[in-house]
């Protein structure tokens, strides 16, 4: 499995928000440790969603993303996992108990992911994908003693938590522009089973504000009919329908714009022929980073315990079972009936 770490960190003093008073000094702590994804096709603007969800986020206090070119509108294309580093907090450096100074935590981790239509078959990136994230659940079942019961409940009480318990991936933004494609579908479908997967309509300031609803509306009715599972944010199908039908913000799929806002121009050639949507990042980065980490963390957990649950049930399905006398080799039964005459 090709996965790159990058570790260039920015300097931490050197962040505007540092000694910004603006910002709540407590905000990155609340965050915790928090792992995201990125995933969808090749162009959608994943690298820049990413960049964008954490680099604009005023607890980042240092990250990992290169300095980026403002001339240049492209991202060079992902063609392995890479895991960002950002980090919205500080910390004693545990691997140095000498030291007198805190480091960054590096506790928010975005996984940017090489996009379905960069190859022939697009299952070698599903399968590249899906790997890794089941790699973070084995790691954590090979951590938790096969000698000792664990309920359900005193693993969701030790893995529900902000201080690095595990290394799941707790939310998977896929992305999709201006149509919902059968393997989005698909894909949805194979990664909600282990991940929270949040859709996201991006790109919609290349889009009028009825398009994107029209949007929205036909992914949820589609993922509800193919029974995809995502995560709602603890809203119902029916209801974040009806909220999409309104044009009402607050639930998935959510609507991101790629560009930065740019001020009115008096040339009237630069003026588009449309009212483009109105962009739910703020809205989505607050949901997911404060007001409802707490339940992604559980349901996180809960895909894990669901899986390890099926995990140990093939194991033991799969261990060779005594046979019964009457299927025993005739030479093991002669001995047997041989022991019972002799005692």
């Amino acid at each position: 499995m090709m996965l790159r770490h990058t570790n260039n960190n920015s300097n931490i003093f050197d962040h505007p928000s540092y000694l910004s008073s603006a910002v709540n000094p407590f905000a990155g702590q609340n965050i915790g440790y928090l792992r995201l994804a990125v995933v969808g096709d090749s162009g959608v603007g994943k690298t820049s969603f990413a960049r964008q969800f954490t680099e604009t986020l005023p607890e980042v206090l240092s990250h990992d993303w290169d300095p980026q070119d403002e001339t240049d509108d492209d991202y060079p294309r992902t063609d392995a996992l890479v895991e960002k580093f950002s980090s919205t907090m500080m910390e004693i450096p545990w691997d140095n108990m000498d030291a007198d100074d805190e480091v960054p935590a590096r506790n928010l981790v975005f996984v940017d992911t090489p996009g379905y239509g960069s190859v022939v078959d697009a299952q070698v990136n599903f399968d590249l994908f899906m790997s890794y994230v089941g790699q973070t659940f084995e790691e954590k079942n090979k951590r938790i003693s096969p000698f000792t019961e664990v309920s359900n409940n005193e693993l969701m009480r030790s893995l529900v938590t902000g201080v690095g318990a595990h290394k799941f991936i707790d939310v998977c933004f896929y992305l999709i522009v201006h149509r919902l494609k059968p393997i989005d579908v698909e894909y949805m479908r194979l990664v909600s089973e282990k991940a929270n997967v949040v859709p996201i309509i991006c790109k919609v300031d290349t889009q009028s504000e009825q398009e994107v609803i029209d949007l929205k509306v036909h992914v949820l009715k589609t993922l509800r009919e193919q029974g995809v599972s995502i995560y709602t944010f603890r809203i119902d199908y029916d209801r974040l329908i009806n909220m999409a039908e309104t044009g009402q913000s607050g639930g998935p799929p959510f609507a991101v714009s790629n560009a930065d806002t740019k001020p009115a121009s008096e040339d009237k050639d630069d003026h588009i022929s449309f009212t483009p949507a109105q962009n739910e990042l703020p809205l989505l980065r607050r949901l997911v980073l404060e007001t409802q980490i707490t339940n992604i963390r559980q349901f996180t957990v809960k895909k894990f315990i669901n899986w390890r649950g099926k995990h140990l049930a093939q194991q033991q399905h799969q261990q060779p079972q005594p046979q019964p006398y009457y299927q025993q080799q005739p030479q093991q039964a002669m001995q047997h009936q041989y022991q019972q005459v002799t005692r």
